[in-house]
């Protein structure tokens, strides 16, 4: 028999670690779900130009190996929060709000403090004065908000470090005074919030384990950095590809696995019926199909410090994007394109998992469109692609992206 390695009989680990190309001082590694691995050392040898009344050159030599590549992976709102933590940062465990009011319409409620009681609170409006006011569970109503023109709030129960983080749509409020008395707070579920800033992104090892019997090979990489993440929204099957960075390969490779016994997860795998995009109303008209897109802007730099591959990666501006295929209408989201205006866009996946519904949101405050010429062809209905990024406003509001798992941390 041949002692060809096979795809099947591989597994891909995953670990933070506190400092760029350096091993983690604990063994603690996660098995991570991919789809495909093209990712490894590149030794750069270069080509001897000597002269010497030869018909072949001499052996390349020289070179200064780097590390990069691409993996590819289904969207598991489990594990996924593992990526996300080297492309935003690490983010902060709140509790999840697992269900949204249906009396006061207009209102999203993202997530709750940690500190938050588990179980019903109540969300009350009161049309007058355009405000509301959040009571956790168990505890006394918080002081009132004006949310009169919309945007994102947070609104304090009247014991601290209880409160709830909402988005207001403001021509979606109710007309009259209204409550809802079952705002769920999860015991369980937790909503993991990203930070959105110029921070130098985390680092990991990473390692490539071909688990042939008899014939075990493990690739190690040190410093990996995740440079960029893209998915398709509404995907029947929604998968993610990454784009890495990292410091250097192992060498000589271990003889045995970073971890023999790493923590795995049950994947929940997220899918096109779970797959949303909205303005937080009704304002973007139908969309058939959309893709997302985070990158950092890194770039690798090699160090006049004798070792070989990247010694630095320079992290430039964050930018999220995409592209979404719209229906062709007299409105809606080309419309917006048209007149170059900002919208509010809400990007989300889901999947359930038993009773539980976890879910990747990203509420985007300010988005612009960007104008495409419609193709014509054919005789049936027409579509219209178009890009869209994220943009920065002179309020500060930023993005809002978090990931409702059973995971306790990331």
């Amino acid at each position: 028999m041949f002692n060809q390695h096979k795809n099947a009989l591989t597994q891909l680990l995953y670990q933070r670690a506190a400092t760029f190309r350096q091993v983690p001082g604990a063994v603690d590694a996660v098995l991570m779900p991919y789809t495909s691995f093209n990712f490894g050392r590149d030794p750069r040898r270069t080509r001897d130009p000597s002269v010497a009344a030869s018909p072949l050159p001499a052996p390349m030599s020289c070179g200064d190996a780097i590390v990069s590549g691409n993996v590819g992976s289904i969207l598991d709102l489990r594990t996924v929060g593992f990526w996300l933590a080297l492309l935003y940062g690490v983010p902060t465990a709140n509790k999840a709000v697992t269900k949204q009011p249906t009396n006061v319409t207009g209102v999203m409620v993202h997530y709750a403090n940690a500190a938050a009681p588990t179980g019903n609170g109540t969300l009350t409006w009161v049309a007058a004065g355009t405000t509301l006011s959040w009571q956790a569970n168990g505890d006394t109503a918080g002081a009132t908000v004006n949310v009169g023109a919309g945007g994102r709030f947070t609104l304090q129960s009247g014991t601290a470090a209880k409160e709830i983080v909402v988005t207001v749509t403001a021509g979606a409020l109710p007309v009259g005074n209204q409550n809802d008395a079952d705002i769920a707070v999860s015991g369980t579920l937790k909503a993991h919030v990203f930070p959105i800033n110029l921070d130098d992104r985390p680092n990991a090892l990473l390692e490539m384990g071909h688990l042939d019997t008899g014939n075990n090979k493990f690739y190690r990489y040190l410093g990996a950095m995740l440079n960029e993440l893209s998915y398709d929204i509404m995907a029947l099957e929604q998968n993610i590809a990454m784009q890495f960075i990292a410091g250097e390969e192992v060498d000589p490779l271990p003889g045995a696995a970073w971890d023999a016994t790493p923590t795995s997860y049950s994947p929940a795998r997220a899918c096109g019926h779970g797959g949303l995009i909205t303005d937080g109303a009704t304002g973007l008209g139908k969309l058939t199909g959309g893709t997302f897109r985070v990158s950092n802007g890194m770039e690798g730099v090699e160090l006049g410090d004798g070792l070989e591959g990247y010694g630095l990666v320079n992290q430039g501006e964050l930018s999220i994007g995409g592209t979404v295929r719209a229906l062709f209408t007299s409105a809606d989201a080309y419309a917006l394109a048209r007149a170059n205006t900002t919208t509010r866009m809400l990007v989300q996946s889901s999947a359930t998992s038993g009773v539980d519904t976890f879910k990747l949101v990203a509420d985007l405050p300010a988005v612009q469109f960007v104008e495409k010429v419609v193709p014509k062809e054919g005789k049936s209905g027409l579509f219209v692609d178009l890009d869209w990024q994220a943009h920065r406003l002179t309020s500060g509001v930023l993005p809002l992206i978090y990931l409702v798992s059973d995971v306790a941390a990331y």
